[in-house]
């Protein structure tokens, strides 16, 4: 073999390895990414991602397409994200409950968050406001703590559905105050904060929904589950304000499939901290109510691990019952 031939095939050795290998994170991103929220348009999911999307595609100098895949409680949006190819041009948005509570609760959600994903970083921690009816006559924590206590199983809460994170925080939440009450399913926080209103409930820890009805005096706000106080309620002190060590688990995450390169892991999680940090981004989620968090992978790995522990361990006590 010549020279010229033993050049020629060096090069095309070479040129066989880099079509056998995967793009490289300098590369990386040469189109449009996808970002799956596996909920219906409008909600809280919804709002987050577009609004982060504008900014992590400016970042990362392509254009996120927001695609909703509603249904399943999130698993068909999920299982799209894992039916793609593991290449980082496919993410997904995912929640306690896609993450921690399905997977605990419904043996029909076929989904393994901590084997099948790859987090890239949590988004925002969302809180909770605990509201009661105003007939109870209570006006702050303490108040309904001893009101509470004064009749042990007397007070009937609402949840959007038995096994819902809503019902682990519930619980959580009368483990910290040593008091007793009874849950009441619905299928969603209007009928359920209707009821307080109405009387036919005592209280509940509701979402952002509570807001309306908190502005329009139907029912008072005692307390928000949120580590400091939040923009949007500015008079509702937090549950440590009140000398309650209590946070509800409540959070908005992004992942990728498992398998996608670690360079590609690494740009996505820059590109969304980048993001939730810009002056922009964190004025308008704060202004929802939100907190910016924008940690790493292996914090949003264990804060999955730790929940799913505690509410794993509220199951097996029987504190939290499915029946």
């Amino acid at each position: 073999m010549n020279k010229r031939q033993l050049l020629h095939g060096l090069s095309a050795a070479a040129l066989s390895l880099c079509g056998a290998l995967p793009v490289m994170a300098g590369e990386w991103p040469e189109r449009p990414i996808r970002l799956i929220v596996p909920y219906p348009a409008g909600g809280l999911t919804d709002i987050v991602s577009r609004l982060l999307s504008d900014e992590l595609g400016r970042i990362l100098g392509t254009s996120i397409v927001v695609d909703n895949r509603p249904g399943a409680g999130g698993q068909i949006g999920l299982q799209s994200l894992l039916q793609a190819p593991k290449d980082g041009y496919t993410v997904a948005l995912v929640v306690p409950a896609t993450m921690v509570t399905l997977p605990l609760t419904n043996p029909n959600y076929k989904i393994k968050p901590l084997e099948q994903f790859e987090p890239i970083t949590i988004a925002v921690d969302t809180f909770l406001t605990l509201v009661v009816n105003q007939k109870l006559g209570v006006k702050t924590l303490k108040d309904f703590t001893d009101y509470a206590r004064k009749h042990p199983g007397k007070l009937n809460y609402g949840i959007p559905g038995t096994g819902t994170s809503f019902h682990f925080n519930n619980v959580m939440m009368m483990q910290k105050l040593g008091i007793q009450a009874q849950h009441v399913p619905y299928a969603g926080e209007v009928q359920i904060l209707n009821d307080i209103a109405g009387g036919q409930l005592q209280y509940a820890l509701v979402s952002g929904a509570g807001k309306a009805f908190i502005d329009n005096g139907q029912v008072t706000a005692l307390a928000v589950t949120s580590n400091q106080r939040v923009r949007s309620l500015p008079d509702v002190p937090t549950f440590k304000e009140a000398g309650v060590k209590f946070a509800s688990d409540g959070w908005v995450g992004y992942v990728a499939a498992k398998g996608t390169p670690a360079p590609i892991m690494a740009k996505l999680n820059d590109a969304f901290v980048r993001a939730l940090k810009s002056p922009a981004v964190q004025q308008k989620l704060s202004d929802m109510g939100y907190q910016v968090v924008g940690n790493q992978p292996d914090q949003f790995h264990k804060i999955v691990q730790e929940s799913t522990k505690r509410y794993s361990d509220l199951l097996k006590s029987g504190a939290v019952r499915l029946d």
